[in-house]
């Protein structure tokens, strides 16, 4: 969905579809918007790149139905929300959570990109990190530092997110609904996991298991059967009833490795598999989304350092 208008009623009418209904109140003596709006969303997720051109008042209810985590590109906001306020700049990113009504002042040309994330597949992903669902709300911190190694890495996914959604159809890596989900999931959880909220403090207790061996064996023998499907370590950890935490915890002490190291391993070598029997017309794109590679580069990179060979060199064969 593309906008642009300078109409302020118009303005406000086409965000709140995308958003929710709101109040929208250009600064005094302005009388016009120079609005910009383009929203993507796939699953649970989604961009939206919105820009009023003009200071403005903005002034939603709660969302109810999802959380959002605002970067400025450029120019600021001051954001008044359950109780907390924050200045948001390129390096401080606002989170609005579900259940309380904000108070945002955007700053004329202060272009925001915007991640929208369902309520439900936020608490879905919470659950599958700890191991067990949550009782009451989860409210993230109105700011969140955009400079520390952990958010740099969740707004790269963004970025990479928001450029997918703008391709043409059939053209994009997420048309694939298990491709899709798998990323919606990553996204979800590295963003439980880089900005403080009311459970940061049980994703960060200590993990233990009576049984780390026989955890870990089960969930190699889950993985190796499963590895060709829409998995993801949060799948495993939540079939086996216990936190992501705690399986990765066991996987290090028994193996020296990784729940997702294992998982990708299983699926470089059925990639491998399938690039050797590969008849006319295959390709390594469709062999690495096939095995639930998204970012092709990282594929290639990790199958040359496995097998010690570009994946086009084996599909060539």
């Amino acid at each position: 969905m593309t906008v642009r208008t300078r109409d302020v009623e118009h303005a406000r009418v086409e965000v709140g579809r995308v958003f929710c209904p709101h109040r929208l109140t250009p600064q005094s003596g302005v009388r016009s918007v120079q609005l910009r709006m383009a929203a993507r969303r796939v699953g649970g997720v989604g961009v939206i790149d919105l820009d009023y051109g003009q200071a403005v008042r903005i002034q939603p209810d709660p969302l109810e139905t999802f959380y959002l985590i605002q970067i400025p590109r450029a120019g600021h906001a001051t954001v008044q929300h359950a109780g907390h306020s924050a200045t948001s700049t390129p390096d401080v990113a606002s989170v609005l959570s579900p259940y309380d009504a904000s108070d945002m002042h955007w700053s004329a040309a202060s272009p925001h990109r915007i991640f929208y994330a369902d309520r439900q597949a936020v608490d879905r992903e919470l659950a599958r990190l700890l191991g067990h669902p949550v009782d009451g709300r989860v409210r993230f911190d109105v700011g969140m530092a955009m400079t520390t190694t952990a958010a740099k890495a969740w707004a790269r996914g963004v970025d990479f997110l928001a450029d997918e959604l703008s391709q043409p159809m059939d053209a994009s890596l997420l048309d694939h609904p298990q491709v899709a989900a798998r990323f919606e999931q990553a996204l979800i959880g590295k963003l439980l996991l880089a900005h403080r909220h009311t459970c940061s403090d049980l994703l960060a207790a200590p993990a233990h298991h009576p049984t780390p061996g026989r955890l870990v064996r089960r969930a190699c023998e889950l993985i190796r059967d499963h590895h060709g499907e829409a998995l993801t370590v949060g799948d495993v950890a939540e079939a086996l009833r216990v936190s992501v935490r705690t399986l990765q915890d066991c996987f290090r002490r028994e193996l020296g490795t990784t729940p997702t190291a294992y998982l990708r391993a299983c699926r470089l070598d059925a990639a491998h598999r399938a690039l050797q029997a590969a008849g006319p017309g295959v390709s390594v794109t469709t062999v690495a989304l096939q095995h639930g590679f998204v970012h092709l580069g990282r594929f290639a990179s990790d199958y040359r350092a496995r097998f010690g060979e570009s994946p086009s060199t084996a599909l060539r064969r």
